[in-house]
């Protein structure tokens, strides 16, 4: 079973939404789009669903035509379930009947409501009404009310996002569980790069309606192909260098050429962005050196923040090995083969 999109293109009025977009999904695979908001994701979900048109391209399900610009099945005929940012459930109505709602057979609803709440954690809730539910139990409902009635693709817009953030995590985890029991290719949107690498086994980067990196979470992190693709799918910050003869000029130090990758795509003599994440510098005490103006612990690293010579200021997340303090004066170094410049 496979999810294809091919050569698909959107537009509304004047503005391009999607462009040419090549993407797939196999079976049990949890592919996270993961964009700024306007970037096109929820537009492809869209599309999928049948809430929009088709205008340009083709959508396979296991290689036949689920929607194209001359097919449009409405949503309640496609094999498609939706789970939105709100949940959406109706509140007039059980959690009990909220997930039977789609259930045509009669005789089986009783027994797929009442495994789903078991999945979900929420078995004995069946009487409760979404009022009494906390947003984390509303949206176990809504998706256990998508997976009712079994459907071979489930769409995801921002499931967590309205979740409380002590929770959020926790619930995560658990719907991966049930997404992975149950099989089915799902396709999560979201803008939270830690969302999208805690859950989905490939994501695929979207900016102004492109796709401009697809892949696993690990390659993408540590192989970006763009500036963009780099700042989106992790924390990390951008210095301005000069390439020349082996080394990167910076307002912070030189930055030798064996500190970075072998695929960094600069070369010759040029101006460029150095990406540095967290933890790849490191601190080492220079009497000539950088001004530590800010030291703040965050348990895991350190967040210390220091002055150039020429007054800019830079806050990076370094090793908590060392007790630095503010006032000590340091340099950057680096890893061989660990930073990246576009």
């Amino acid at each position: 079973m496979s999810l294809c999109f091919q050569n698909i293109s959107h537009t509304y009025e004047k503005e391009t939404a999607l462009i040419d977009i090549n993407l797939s999904a196999e079976e049990g695979e949890i592919l996270c789009l993961l964009g700024q908001s306007g970037c096109g994701k929820t537009t492809l979900l869209n599309l999928t669903a049948g809430i929009l048109p088709l205008q340009r391209g083709k959508i396979l399900l296991n290689g036949d035509e689920l929607a194209s610009s001359n097919y449009h099945p409405p949503p309640e005929k496609r094999p498609v379930g939706l789970v939105f940012q709100e949940g959406a459930l109706f509140p007039h109505l059980t959690v009990e009947q909220n997930i039977a709602f789609g259930l045509t057979n009669k005789s089986s609803r009783k027994r797929i409501v009442g495994e789903l709440l078991d999945q979900i954690g929420l078995s004995g809730y069946e009487g409760r009404y979404p009022h009494t539910l906390s947003g984390g139990q509303q949206q176990r409902v809504a998706v256990a009310r998508a997976l009712a009635p079994e459907p071979k693709v489930l769409l995801m817009d921002e499931p967590f996002a309205n979740i409380d953030i002590m929770l959020r995590r926790h619930l995560r985890e658990e719907m991966r569980t049930l997404l992975k029991a149950r099989n089915c290719i799902t396709i999560l949107v979201t803008h939270d790069p830690e969302e999208a690498i805690e859950t989905s086994d490939s994501i695929a980067i979207m900016d102004k309606g492109v796709i401009i990196q697809h892949g696993q979470a690990d390659i993408l992190y540590e192989a970006p192909v763009s500036r963009i693709a780099a700042m989106l799918i992790g924390d990390g910050v951008l210095l301005k260098a000069q390439r020349a003869n082996g080394v990167y000029e910076t307002a912070f130090g030189h930055f030798p050429d064996k500190w970075f990758k072998a695929h960094s795509s600069v070369s010759g003599s040029q101006n460029c962005e150095v990406l540095i994440r967290p933890n790849q510098i490191a601190l080492s005490e220079d009497l000539s050196g950088l001004l530590i103006t800010d030291v703040r612990r965050t348990g895991q690293s350190q967040l210390a923040t220091v002055l150039s010579p020429e007054g800019q200021s830079l806050t990076l997340h370094v090793e908590k090995d060392v007790n630095w303090q503010v006032g000590q004066k340091v340099k950057l170094s680096a890893n061989s083969d660990s930073l990246i410049a576009f």
